[in-house]
Parts: structure tokens; C-alpha cells; sequence
């Protein structure tokens, strides 16, 4: 079949699977997006079998959809749009920052860099890589704290551990890019 659609920048394709010991079908998909380097595709698939070649093409838009907004665990797109992450300016902070993890992890902590693609934390809250959190970063100037809705720790070292930023709300997506454009003012 091959369905595809455009989605919030991406170019979602679906190139569903036969799945002969069943006679069902897989949804797989490939998500697409224009990015500095060139055009840059990650496929992803899921277990769920479907009886039609059609029907497993119908989900798999709504399944890249649903990765796009993150709202699959473990999947993510989020990174494919930024730049590498290594090239993404960080600026040196010192923000208070509050995280917390369901179902009993309320934590706090202090950032000590911050870009537009995650931070890096100190703090003395048990954590682990893969772990995803909520966070509120209290920066100077805001009414109220910036919240990232959904990041995943990337690395733990001692009391400090980076975090990458999942899933942000577009009005908090302008405030994070705000707060860095004061920091690069500050610093040029």
C-alpha cells in the first residue's frame, strides 16, 4: 500500500508488513524530516497485527502521529529536527530546578547548563539512564517556572546526570527559547 502523510514537519510513510505465520499485517512505518545535514528517517514498528495490508496502513499514520506528539514510551522523534546535540549551544546556569518521577520521586536539584535540546543536574535524587521525568526550571525573569513536560535521563554520574528534553509544550518551547536568547545576549 504506502500510505503517507505530512505531520507537524514530518513526513510520516507506511510500509506495512505481511506477517505470513499469522496471515496478518505489521504496521511499520518511516518518519521523515528535513534537517540541516540533509533528510533524516527513522522506521519504527509495533507488535500489534492487523488482518488487512489496508487497515495496518491506516494505523500507521496514526501510529507516526502519536510518536511525533510523544505519546509512545520509548519512541521519539524529538532529536531528528535539532541540530546534533553536540552543536546545540549550552550555557553555563545555576537555575533551581524541580523533577519528579511516577509514581513517588519528587526531587530537586540546581542546572547547571542548559540548551534548547536538555540540561545537565545536580543532585542527590537516585537515578538511573532511560528514567523519564517532568521538570520545572525556575529561571531569573519568568513568572512562573518553565515546564517540560517529559524528559529522559541520558546519563548519571555521581550527583550530577543530563537530561534530554521529550516532549515540551509549544508556549514552553518559546519561553526555554527566550530564556537562552537572554543567555546569549548575556554572553556576547
Amino acid at each position: 500500500m504506502g500510505k503517507q502523510a505530512e505531520y507537524k514537519g514530518y513526513t510520516i510513510e507506511s510500509s506495512p508488513r505481511p506477517e505470513t505465520n499469522w496471515e496478518k499485517w505489521r504496521l511499520h512505518i518511516f518518519i521523515s524530516v528535513q534537517h540541516p545535514r540533509g533528510i533524516q528517517t527513522r522506521e519504527f514498528d509495533s507488535d500489534v497485527l492487523y488482518a488487512t495490508e489496508q487497515e495496518a496502513d491506516v494505523h500507521g499514520i496514526t501510529f507516526g502521529q502519536r510518536v511525533i506528539d510523544g505519546k509512545v514510551v520509548g519512541l521519539t522523534v524529538w532529536d531528528m529536527k535539532s541540530q546534533d546535540r553536540r552543536t546545540t549551544p549550552r550555557f553555563k546556569v545555576q537555575f533551581r530546578t524541580t523533577f519528579s518521577a511516577s509514581p513517588k520521586l519528587d526531587a530537586t536539584g540546581a542546572i547547571l547548563d542548559l540548551s534548547a535540546g536538555g540540561c545537565r543536574v545536580e543532585s542527590s535524587a537516585p537515578l538511573t539512564p532511560g528514567m523519564p521525568l517532568e521538570l520545572r526550571i525556575f529561571a531569573p525573569g519568568l513568572e512562573w517556572p518553565l515546564m517540560v513536560e517529559a524528559a529522559t535521563v541520558q546519563w548519571v554520574s555521581g550527583g550530577t546526570f543530563g537530561l534530554a528534553f521529550f516532549r515540551i509544550a509549544e508556549a514552553e518551547r518559546e519561553r526555554l527559547e527566550r530564556v537562552i536568547e537572554g543567555l546569549t545576549d548575556n554572553t556576547a
